[in-house]
């Protein structure tokens, strides 16, 4: 329970022993998914850590690159909000084929907390740059990128597509909801929205309570970190 603390959060939060204590328990995952799954698979979250500083598990990678594989086939399109330095997007661009991927990011880090989270996460934090990302994934085919505070920065844009699969990792309890509300009803059936966060942000699984109170489908928490909502029809 002490990752859920906020004393603990705020102190830790986004520091280099947060990702050092991620990358420890990633490499006992790595170890431990060596065992049984598909080595080809596995090398591909390998070097996306290698690659760059990431603050997802091998695991949450894992789940994310079995969906981006699993839901290529369905219409509509891949999404992500909250990309850091584009570890988890390497991972679902190495699976999703030529499905058009949306990258929606401040590329100036998280905004303005709410009070209840300002004891937690800091404005700017998380910021890497558009340039930056944009260079890293640039093999990559179908990719367009929404730069500011999503979904305003896609309203107008994205609002007549649909969408297979979207992953946010967005911490902040405003961002989350938000999110939800805009890409639910666009989601085709069996669709998956998926958040990062889930068992260990408050604010992240208040937007997600809050959200499901209204609807069939109802949460999937994951053993990782992570939850997930599969749309059962329009």
């Amino acid at each position: 329970m002490i990752l859920k603390n906020k004393r603990f959060q705020g102190w830790i939060g986004g520091s280099f022993l947060e990702w050092l204590g991620i990358d420890f328990v990633s490499r006992m995952e790595m170890l431990a998914l060596s065992f049984h799954k598909d080595w080809d698979k596995l090398k591909v979250l390998r070097r996306a850590r290698r690659e760059r500083r990431s603050l997802v598990t091998n695991q949450e990678m894992f789940i994310l690159h079995s969906l981006a594989l699993g839901l290529r086939g369905l219409d509509g399109d891949f999404a992500e909000v909250g990309l850091y330095q584009g570890s988890t997007a390497k991972v679902i661009c190495e699976a999703k084929g030529e499905k058009a991927f949306h990258l929606c990011d401040t590329f100036e880090g998280l905004p303005e907390p709410n009070e209840s989270e300002k004891a937690i996460e800091k404005k700017g934090r998380f910021a890497c740059s558009l340039e930056s990302i944009q260079k890293y994934l640039g093999r990559y085919p179908n990719l367009s990128y929404h730069k500011g505070f999503c979904p305003q920065s896609v309203r107008g844009v994205l609002d007549d597509h649909r969408f297979a699969l979207v992953h946010l990792d967005v911490d902040l309890y405003e961002s989350t909801k938000q999110c939800i509300e805009y890409f639910w009803p666009r989601l085709v059936p069996g669709g998956v929205l998926i958040s990062h966060d889930y068992s260990i942000l408050h604010g992240v699984k208040q937007a997600f309570s809050e959200f499901t109170a209204g609807i069939q489908e109802q949460v999937i928490e994951l053993p990782t970190t992570q939850c997930m909502l599969i749309k059962h029809s329009v």
